[in-house]
This record gives C-alpha cells, structure tokens and sequence, in this order.
C-alpha cells in the first residue's frame, strides 16, 4: 500500500467546465418587448495547484489556488434582424478551495475518494463586450456589461474520483466535481440599439459548473516527527 499519512504533497489540476442543464449549468434566457437574449454558457477552464495533507490512512485536507475561465455566447434574436446575432464574453475568477477528503482502498494502488468543502472565488472586476452591424441605412449595436455581485463570494464543492498512487512517480488522479455559488455570481445588462432606439434587458448571471478533474501530486516522501528528548 502507497501511504498518505503525514505526506503533505503539491499537485496541479486541469478541470475542463462542462455545460449541463441537468446540474442548472445549461442556458438561460431573459425576454422583453421583442427582444430575447440566450445565455449560453460554452466549455470553460480551472487550472491551478492543489495542496494535500494527508492526515490518517483514510483521510486528507486539501486547499490551493485555480484560475477559473467561465466562457459565454449571447444570442440575440429580435423582428429587425434577419438572422441570430451571436456575442461572446469570458468571465474570470480565482478560487481558493478547502476541501476534506476520504479515501476507499480498491487495490494496494488504487483508490476511490470523495471529498466536500467551500471555495472562497475572488471576482476581480466587471467585464462588458460589443459589436455592431450595418444594413442599408441603419446601425445594430450589440453590448453586454456583467456586474460582479461581490469581490467575494462563497460556494459548494463536491467531488468524486479515482487516484492511482505509485511507489515513486507521485499519484495520478480523475474523477468529476460540481462548483455551486450561493448566489448568483454576476448581473448582465444587456444593450441591443437599432440607430437610437435602444432595448435593455437584465439577467442575473448563474455561477454552478461541472467538471471533468485531471491531477498530477508530485512524489514525496513522510514527513519526519521529532524525537523526544529521551530518543523514544
């Protein structure tokens, strides 16, 4: 059996975002007069570095820092446009995650974990984006302005995986986790112009999404516990 027991380890992590209405991570739309806007969220991206402590044969702490790339396309359908106008934005933030973790050995290799915990995201700023047309002799302006609800917000974690851990090459995890906010992360005003008629629409901006995990934990060795001074 490769032990974890007072092994603190350093890893990195690819987390693909995948879209799906079933986990409340599908598109969302908002309507008013004649306009309609689709939010649809597209593959997104964490990447970072995870921290593990590992505690008992059974039992870990984890923490660290990730990059998150949350990735959108609005759709715009209104009477004046011939065809669907499509806008796209990206919206970043950065977790910090603590997360308990439980281990079920399968093999003297592999195991089966699940882990819980929260996540503190950090919204550094607002994000807007625009474009426009011409037809004939009038202007279409499209614009998105997303409104951070918090420099600061707290989410869910839950995960589920399977780890390989090798004598000497570190351990080799995959497995799925589900990130859910505990309010909506952003508001999107949404600005569609024809010449000077404007039409402006709201959406809260939801912040759940699921993932695909891929880790790498580099090899280390137990960390030595100092002898008393009788050398017990």
């Amino acid at each position: 059996m490769v032990a974890q027991v007072n092994v603190t380890t350093l890893g990195i992590q690819l987390k693909p975002m995948i879209p799906s209405k079933y986990f409340g991570t599908g598109t969302e739309n908002v309507e008013t007069e004649d306009l309609k806007v689709d939010f649809e969220p597209n593959v997104g991206l964490n990447f970072g570095m995870v921290v593990r402590k590992g505690l008992t044969r059974n039992w870990s702490l984890e923490s660290g820092i990730c990059m998150v790339q949350r990735n959108f396309t609005l759709h715009f359908n209104h009477p004046e446009l011939i065809e669907e106008k499509q806008l796209r934005f990206r919206y970043i933030c950065y977790e910090v995650p603590i997360q308990a973790m439980v281990f079920v050995k399968l093999t003297d290799e592999i195991f089966m974990n699940a882990s819980a915990g929260l996540s503190l995201d950090l919204y550094p700023s607002n994000v807007e984006s625009s474009d426009y047309e011409f037809r004939d002799t009038l202007r279409f302006d499209f614009y998105q302005k997303t409104f951070k609800n918090g420099w600061i917000q707290p989410a869910l974690l839950a995960n589920y995986g399977f780890e390989w851990r090798t004598p000497d090459k570190g351990y080799f995890y995959i497995g799925a986790s589900y990130h859910r906010p505990f309010q909506e992360i952003g508001t999107t005003r949404v600005l569609f112009q024809i010449d000077e008629d404007p039409t402006t629409a709201f959406s809260g901006l939801g912040g759940n999404y699921l993932t695909a995990d891929f880790r790498y934990f580099f090899h280390e060795k137990p960390e030595r516990r100092s002898k008393n001074k009788s050398g017990l």
